[in-house]
């Protein structure tokens, strides 16, 4: 009991125990029956009835204990479906077998009306719990489907079986049959259990179906509206005690659409928020929250169709840290990454809005300077961005830079992005082969340099 408690799998056995105990109460019940039958008695009550009630008592512990596939919503409509399913099937067990016992003059036996009003009583329990159930399961459904039709046909059976006997007028038949169909699904149903457990593994439960069957619900309700409109079969009346179950039906199917409504508000908000920060995460460094190589790449190729469109310059500038090796070398990677991070808040301060700054992987970052046919002024930005010495962690450091710059002015003939990407990175190789801490411009060559940007050491 304790590792049923514990474990999904021992609480789902222990169901499937506790159902087949049941099958084995009626059948001994019936079996029972069968023999006071066959030798001229079959009083009622008898014991007999002991072993079907057995059944019911047993089946709602089995379903109980039988634990939901996968989660039910929000706790306040766990309660709005428990309150409506109850009240709904509680309606149609009333205005369709209960009220007619209740109200019957034929049974004079005091303890013979109890037993034929426990038996619908008992079937409106077990189709409650079943609903429930099986709308809160998003995975192996079809045994539970099977458990819960033979429910429901056992239910008609019961319940019709106790009408009759109460007007006098069971004769068998057609309500035996229910029986039987109703003992054959159960059967099938564990038998779909046994093979569904069989060819089951841990990778089948993380990746269970989770498709729910939200309508499941509202079917006890449509029933219970077609009782009271289309009238009872029994001729029951409607009295004021149904009038107000049907009213607390209704309220209670709008506060489920209320909390359902709100709950699915707070699920899009919150998808939203998450694509919002997936988006963010997909086209930006994480270390620094600079564009990343993709979004640089999209933004690049967006301003060469405005090139050749309307004939604007543009610039790309690769920038390299120089000697960042020694960096994290000397005072360790978390030093280096506060670095890079001061490195590209200092860019992204001393550059226009209009700008844009990547990281593209370790120290090397890229700007792409649009409308900006003069590449000078931009690298003097950047230039001044990074001309003070760094303060991190008690050290000063002054950062050199390696610049290559690649522009396409208005007369220029259309570049791919690739060609304008490999031109400047080679500019910045010829930056950094000359010795560092300079600018080269592919238009001068890779051989010509202007004066180069030296920092101050601290």
């Amino acid at each position: 009991a304790g590792f049923a408690r514990r474990c999904p799998r021992g609480r789902q056995q222990t169901s499937w125990a506790l159902l087949s105990l049941a099958c084995a109460a009626w059948a001994a019940g019936q079996a029972h029956w069968a023999w006071l039958a066959a030798s001229g008695r079959a009083p009622f009550p008898s014991v007999a009835d002991i072993g079907f009630l057995g059944f019911s008592v047993l089946a709602v512990t089995a379903l109980l204990v039988q634990p939901a596939g996968g989660g039910g919503g929000a706790l306040w409509q766990r309660v709005f479906d428990a309150v409506m399913i109850s009240a709904a099937v509680g309606l149609v067990g009333w205005q369709t077998t209960i009220g007619a016992i209740a109200a019957s003059d034929t049974v004079h036996s005091a303890a013979a009306r109890a037993l034929l009003l426990s038996y619908p009583i008992a079937d409106v329990a077990l189709v409650v719990l079943t609903v429930l159930l099986l709308s809160r399961t998003h995975s192996d459904r079809t045994a539970l489907d099977l458990v819960g039709l033979g429910v429901i046909a056992m239910g008609v059976a019961d319940s019709t079986f106790a009408y009759l006997e109460a007007t006098s007028s069971y004769a068998g038949g057609a309500v035996d049959v229910a029986w039987v169909v109703a003992f054959g699904l159960i059967a099938t149903a564990g038998s779909c259990a046994q093979a569904a457990g069989s060819r089951r593994s841990p990778a089948d439960d993380r990746c269970a179906d989770r498709r729910r069957v939200t309508f499941l619900p509202y079917l006890p309700v449509v029933a219970a509206l077609l009782v009271v409109l289309v009238g009872s079969p029994s001729g029951q009346p409607l009295g004021r005690g149904a009038g107000l179950t049907l009213a607390l039906i209704v309220g209670m199917v709008l506060a489920r659409q209320y909390v359902a409504l709100r709950a699915n508000g707070r699920l899009a908000a919150d998808l939203a928020t998450r694509e919002t920060e997936l988006r963010h995460q997909a086209f930006h460094d994480s270390l620094t929250g600079l564009p990343n190589r993709a979004l640089f790449r999209d933004r690049l190729e967006h301003a060469l169709a405005l090139h050749a469109r309307d004939g604007r310059a543009v610039s790309v500038v690769f920038l390299d840290l120089d000697d960042f090796k020694a960096v994290n070398d000397g005072h360790g990677h978390a030093f280096g990454d506060q670095l890079l991070a001061r490195v590209a808040e200092r860019l992204t301060g001393g550059l226009r809005s209009g700008d844009t700054i990547a990281r593209l992987g370790g120290d090397e970052f890229a700007v792409l300077l649009e409308d900006d046919g003069e590449s000078v002024t931009g690298t003097a930005r950047i230039h001044d961005a990074l001309a003070a010495p760094f303060a991190i962690a008690g050290h000063s450091l002054a950062v050199r830079a390696s610049i290559g710059v690649c522009v396409l002015g208005p007369a220029d003939p259309a570049l791919s992005a690739e060609q304008l990407l490999a031109r400047s990175d080679a500019a910045m190789y010829a930056a950094k082969r000359a010795g560092g801490a300079r600018v080269v411009d592919w238009a001068h060559g890779p051989t010509r340099t202007p004066p180069p940007l030296v920092h101050a050491e601290s």
